[in-house]
């Protein structure tokens, strides 16, 4: 199970809120091996283990398990922001100039950890930020953006539009328009950022920008493709959850009926800045 949460139209609150969700899966991932250890050498030495059932002392049938169920993806429509990547970062980035000349497109600019170069994120289009746990599934990094890969092409597959993966990083149409985005990063095994799906976005914002540092490629939607604007975010996300879904082999639930009380910080975060609940 993969628990999905859902924040709509959000200015860049997920810069932040990324990393606490990852320090919430790494805290919980340790308070569980903290847990076995100590079950485990209470076997020899027959002492009480505090947890779950306590007094079993060496017992680690009810003790937390490994199972991904505080895996969580964040599904997030951004307002326009261009994001640069890791490698394109302080001395590295783009000019004071350049910066001002895009947020006078009415755009914010954000560098940020996730690999690739400068991107557009913005309406219309639907973000994914998986927060997943690759040790108990024993995912690479390299299979796991292929599944992601694979999660979009199922996805546009959904509304009749053939996709595929080229040497170029990311989804595409053909060898020359690219419909979808990835960009990752992985602390201690803990994914975050993630994949970006153009549904009806104004590609416009792409013409400002090499997109992905990919000289003479085009960026293009599935509004685009299929020649329907009707074709938003909202008509993507149940197809987006079911191609995810089957690729990773894992049910998708709405988080407000798995982890009410995290859906409440979540948001709680998202309208106030507050990151008490979430820690």
């Amino acid at each position: 199970m993969i628990n999905a949460a859902i924040a709509r139209h959000t200015l860049w609150p997920c810069r932040q809120l990324r990393p606490l969700l990852v320090d919430r899966q790494l805290r919980l991932r340790k308070e569980r091996e903290d847990l076995r250890a100590q079950a485990a050498a209470a076997v020899t030495t027959g002492e009480v283990v505090d947890g779950p059932s306590p007094g079993l002392a060496g017992d680690l049938t009810d003790l937390p398990k490994e199972d991904g169920s505080e895996d969580l993806v964040l599904l997030v429509e951004h307002t326009p922001t261009y994001t640069n990547g890791r490698r394109n970062r302080g001395a590295q980035g783009i000019s004071d100039q350049e910066a001002a000349r895009l947020q006078g497109l009415g755009a914010v600019y954000v560098e940020s950890l996730r690999g690739g170069e400068i991107t557009f994120h913005g309406p219309g289009q639907l973000v994914a930020y998986p927060i997943l746990d690759l040790k108990p599934i024993k995912l690479s990094v390299r299979c796991y953006v292929s599944y992601l890969e694979k999660s979009i092409i199922a996805t546009c597959a959904e509304f009749g539009v053939k996709a595929m993966t080229t040497e170029n990083t990311g989804v595409w149409i053909n060898d020359q328009k690219k419909i979808a985005a990835i960009g990752v990063h992985v602390q201690r095994y803990i994914t975050s950022h993630g994949l970006a799906l153009n549904c009806n976005t104004d590609l416009e914002f792409f013409n400002q920008i090499v997109a992905c540092g990919l000289t003479g490629k085009e960026t293009t939607s599935l509004s685009k493709e299929l020649g329907d604007l009707s074709v938003d975010v909202q008509a993507v996300i149940p197809k987006f959850l079911k191609g995810f879904g089957a690729t990773f082999n894992r049910d998708l639930v709405a988080l407000s009926e798995t982890r009410p009380e995290l859906e409440k910080a979540i948001q709680d975060y998202i309208q106030t800045g507050n990151t008490e609940r979430l820690r």
